[in-house]
């Protein structure tokens, strides 16, 4: 036989339990806008029933309930799912931004581009061959020439000016990195001392997930979950590890794993002349990483900012196929490459043609464009320049052959040189091993450029909106299993008031049984 005082244990539980969940799900409705916050869940579970004696033999009689534990409503597949799809859509819209502040350094097609500055260059060398002694038609040219120069330089300059603002940006990245690190590595610990006194930290958990979600979009995250099999506590004790980058690298890349750390190197502040940062482990041995790795990671493909910031820039690291510290082989490098083509190309084609004539005075053919120091060998998109010579006497540009007296009336030179508006010269083609030969003209090689951009940058656009539809759909399946829904919880907060007010009964009417029993009692 039970207790007299059986009925009113059960009742006890039930009212205990139901106000734990009625409190679990006031803390729900709480926190029902508070980002990262996982939805709670009491578990309610029967407690161990008692075996008695009735009727000749043993039967299981239930003892009521007890709230377990309080767990989140969380999918690790989601998880995975929303991070990677967080990855890979930051890494297009970094890519996209950046593709655009280029394409807004090209400024075409306008009326201030280098397009443009090549057209009215054009223009004025065909308004002198039309009339070689009008000094005020080579002022034109000159002043035309300058400009064009002045576009060349600019461009340098702004290619620069994101290169060093993508250099500070990885920096800053590098540093985030090690701090998130640091910051999942101290929750692991508050999250695994808690859980050895048999507390399920939600909170804490909640706070790492927000963490590592962060983290996903500047690497690529991945998240190995676990129980620690040496763990002698009563309730499981987890375990948690992220690596970072290609997944398929062997070994894997562990940035964080339960109590132990692994870093990167910090590339420090940038200084004037010094190479880009780089993105490698703090030390070799830190990921456990044979020397055949080198200390470089493997960032994967198409995944974090850092990654895209790292392919543009062109540092080593991050799996840029061919890149190095100094900026070689990024997407901006091969951009200054080209435009360097560009200004060399520009810089031979007018030289050879104009070194055949003279100006206003009987001599040799001199070079249009140099470096700036004289030289016409090493010309590029930073330093061409018009002439110092020129721009100093205006009467030395070359409209006509050279000829033992000045022929002001000849304009065969500066027709020549206007003439590359619209093809090479059929005296000086460009060589066959040069990319100019490509083309049909100096201004065909532009355009082929201008367009190269815009098209990577339509495809960069159109990957993030394509990936901006992914992670919402990611982030919706996600928030289907851990977000607060207010309609559900007043649903609960009824249904567990009415077992709360039931349970009251239950303690009413055992109260008015055993007031009989004892009344019954007083009277025998």
């Amino acid at each position: 036989m039970t207790s007299t005082f059986f009925g009113l244990e059960i009742s006890r539980r039930a009212l205990e339990s139901q106000q734990v969940a009625i409190d679990v799900t006031g803390q729900n409705i709480s926190n029902a806008n508070t980002p990262g916050y996982s939805r709670q869940i009491g578990d309610l579970t029967a407690t161990t029933p008692y075996t008695v004696a009735a009727m000749g033999k043993n039967m299981s009689i239930g003892s009521g309930v007890t709230l377990d534990t309080i767990t989140r409503a969380r999918s690790a597949f989601l998880d995975q799912q929303y991070r990677t799809e967080n990855s890979t859509d930051q890494y297009w819209t970094e890519n996209a931004s950046t593709l655009s502040n280029v394409e807004g350094v090209l400024n075409e097609p306008s009326t201030s581009g280098l397009n443009a500055d090549m057209s009215a260059f054009w223009t004025s060398w065909s308004d002198l061959s039309n009339d070689p002694g009008n000094m005020g038609a080579r002022s034109v040219v000159s002043e035309d020439a300058s400009t064009l120069t002045q576009g060349f330089n600019n461009l340098d300059q702004q290619i620069t000016t994101t290169q060093q603002n993508l250099d500070s940006s990885i920096r800053v990245q590098i540093g985030q990195i090690n701090s998130y690190a640091q910051q999942i590595q101290a929750l692991n610990g508050q999250i695994r001392n808690a859980q050895f006194t048999g507390d399920n930290p939600n909170d804490l958990m909640d706070k790492r997930d927000a963490v590592v979600d962060d983290l996903s979009k500047i690497v690529s995250v991945q998240v190995t979950e676990g129980t620690d099999p040496m763990s002698t506590a009563a309730r499981p004790v987890g375990t948690y590890k992220v690596t970072i980058g290609d997944p398929s690298t062997v070994p894997e890349q562990a940035l964080v794993d339960n109590d132990s750390v692994n870093l990167l190197a910090d590339p420090g502040p940038s200084a004037a002349g010094s190479p880009f940062a780089t993105v490698k482990w703090a030390s070799t041995a830190a990921n456990g990483a044979p020397d055949a790795l080198g200390n470089t990671i493997n960032l994967g493909s198409s995944s974090g900012t850092l990654l895209s910031d790292l392919e543009l820039l062109g540092c080593a690291g991050g799996g840029a196929s061919g890149s190095d510290a100094d900026g070689t082989g990024g997407y901006l490098d091969n951009f200054r490459t080209q435009l360097n083509t560009l200004a060399q190309g520009m810089a031979d084609a007018v030289n050879q043609i104009h070194n055949t004539g003279q100006g206003t005075t009987v001599g040799t053919g001199i070079d249009f464009f140099t470096d700036g120091a004289g030289a016409s060998t090493d010309i590029t998109a930073g330093n061409i320049s018009l002439n110092s010579v020129i721009s100093g006497d205006v009467g030395q540009i070359a409209t006509g052959v050279i000829a033992p007296t000045v022929a002001v009336g000849d304009g065969s030179v500066a027709s020549a040189i206007a003439s590359l508006a619209t093809g090479w010269s059929t005296a000086t083609p460009p060589d066959s091993s040069s990319p100019m030969a490509t083309a049909s003209s100096l201004g065909d090689f532009y355009a082929a450029q201008v367009a190269q951009v815009g098209a990577d940058t339509q495809q960069a656009t159109q990957m993030q909106t394509t990936n901006d539809t992914l992670l919402a759909s990611a982030t919706n399946q996600r928030e289907s299993v851990s977000s607060v829904s207010v309609d559900d919880e007043m649903v609960n907060l009824i249904k567990f008031q009415n077992s709360y007010a039931a349970a009251g009964k239950m303690v009413t009417m055992m109260d008015d049984m055993l007031s009989t029993l004892m009344t019954m009692g007083a009277t025998t």
